[in-house]
């Protein structure tokens, strides 16, 4: 999960800096490109036409120019929770395809248009492409549902207290523990670097980069064997484990929405 949220930040950011004239000396592809073999911007095919599906731009300065040459003002940051799997989404997070669905919104002077980002695995291997498949145009933008900044620390805050609490209560889960007091210790301590061309620093405010720093490192649970994801109790704790982790995806992803929704 951790690095398509990886990717898709940096890509939006990025993108917002490249539509607000900001100067960009690192290189694009080696950040929105580290966990996949390269990128794609499609134009849904036509219902009913084979052969219909147009490559808008096949990297992200390409996508940035495309936008920049149509007076795009804004990238925005969505999501929703996966209708394709039975499995709960900070579960199927762990497999490609699998929880929350995330869509980019361009936003123009009158209206936005609405893009699905996902990856893709390559025919024949484990690599993946991701592809940024244009859904609809001319909507109406859309109303941004995450909470401020300041909300959503306090959220993400609260919530890694109660699972540091919880697995600290169980010999074989005090691992697990120290992972969430870590992430709770980057909300308050995380110092952005120049060097980091993830997220180039003084882009976002430090609470925000933060705030971002500390749902990636949430968010590094959600994994599969021998992940928080693996682990099971029995009767009221089980359950309380359940929510807590249910709890704690949903908070991440709001998080992540609240941060890169943030700048410009």
């Amino acid at each position: 999960m951790s690095q398509k949220l990886e990717q898709v930040v940096s890509l939006l950011t990025y993108g917002n800096m490249y539509l607000q004239n900001k100067s960009t000396e690192f290189d694009i592809e080696n950040s929105t490109n580290q966990y996949c073999h390269g990128l794609d911007i499609i134009d849904r095919p036509i219902e009913g036409i084979a052969g219909s599906t147009k490559v808008i731009a096949s990297d992200a300065y390409k996508w940035f120019e495309y936008l920049k040459g149509g007076d795009a003002k804004r990238i925005k940051l969505h999501y929703r929770s996966s209708s394709q799997t039975e499995l709960p989404d900070h579960i199927s997070s762990a497999f490609v395809g699998g929880g929350n669905q995330w869509f980019v919104e361009v936003q123009y002077e009158e209206n936005s248009h609405l893009y699905l980002s996902g990856w893709i695995p390559s025919e024949g291997s484990v690599s993946h492409k991701t592809h940024c498949v244009l859904l609809e145009r001319d909507l109406d933008h859309l109303e941004d549902l995450a909470p401020s900044v300041g909300e959503s620390r306090k959220q993400i805050g609260k919530v890694l207290e109660n699972l540091s609490e919880f697995a600290g209560r169980f010999d074989h889960t005090q691992n697990w523990a120290s992972n969430f007091n870590n992430s709770l210790k980057a909300l308050n301590e995380f110092e952005p670097e120049d060097s980091d061309d993830f997220i180039p620093s003084g882009i976002y405010s430090k609470d925000t980069r933060q705030l971002i720093e500390t749902a990636f490192r949430s968010s590094g649970v959600f994994g599969g064997m021998g992940s928080w994801n693996d682990l099971a109790f029995s009767g009221a704790d089980q359950e309380q484990y359940t929510a807590f982790s249910k709890e704690l995806y949903s908070t991440l992803c709001q998080a992540i929405v609240s941060g890169v929704n943030s700048y410009p």
